[in-house]
């Protein structure tokens, strides 16, 4: 039998001195049960002030994206929109801000392939609109870890075929209309799994 997975947003106030010492934890603000079935493989973006997206996978596997609103105080966390973007899997998936209005999701869809889509959100998290889909790996693609580099450019770091290693690059323009496969490195031909990619520079 399956674990539970209950999906929980919690906030916690962090003092300036707690950044430093060791012996001091963040305390608990508040915390919103947004959904009572499942919820892993979490991806959180910040919309606006107050605005937040979140990415995960919910009941029955399927893909989930949610907006909250979150008080500048950390005292409310309220559910705004949701949308089920993938009935069949939602599994690791990592999501970016394209610009103030759209988002790219990478994530693990059916057969355990490789997906990116495109989302439109307004700042209040009203509306979640699909935009474009790029099937961007048909045999595996996992552990899923994205980068934007510039305006319309980002950067993919994910396990493929044979648990091997691949970083691939993709441009998409700021309305998200469209994802396009630009280059492909495999840059470990044995295992590559939970990766963490981030930006050193302007091209690095």
């Amino acid at each position: 039998m399956r674990n539970k997975a209950i999906a929980l947003l919690t906030i916690v106030c962090l003092s300036a001195s707690a950044l430093f010492a060791q012996s001091t934890i963040g305390a608990e603000v508040t915390s919103l049960e947004h959904d009572t079935q499942q919820g892993t493989y979490n991806s959180l973006v910040q919309v606006d002030s107050d605005t937040y997206l979140l990415a995960y996978q919910g009941l029955d596997g399927d893909g989930f994206i949610k907006t909250f609103t979150i008080s500048a105080d950390g005292a409310t966390v309220t559910q705004v929109q949701s949308l089920t973007h993938d009935n069949i899997n939602g599994l690791y998936n990592s999501i970016v801000q394209v610009d103030s209005d759209t988002y790219l999701l990478a994530y693990t869809g059916q057969d355990n392939d490789g997906y990116l889509k495109t989302f439109t959100v307004p700042a209040d998290g009203s509306t979640i609109t699909q935009v474009a889909v790029l099937e961007y790996e048909t045999d595996l693609g996992q552990y899923n870890s994205l980068v934007k580099v510039d305006a319309d450019t980002y950067v993919l770091a994910y396990e493929g075929i044979n648990n091997d290693g691949y970083i691939k690059t993709f441009t998409v323009p700021t309305d998200g209309s469209t994802i396009t496969q630009v280059a492909v490195l495999e840059h470990d031909t044995y295992h590559a799994r939970h990766n963490s990619l981030v930006q050193v520079d302007t091209d690095t």
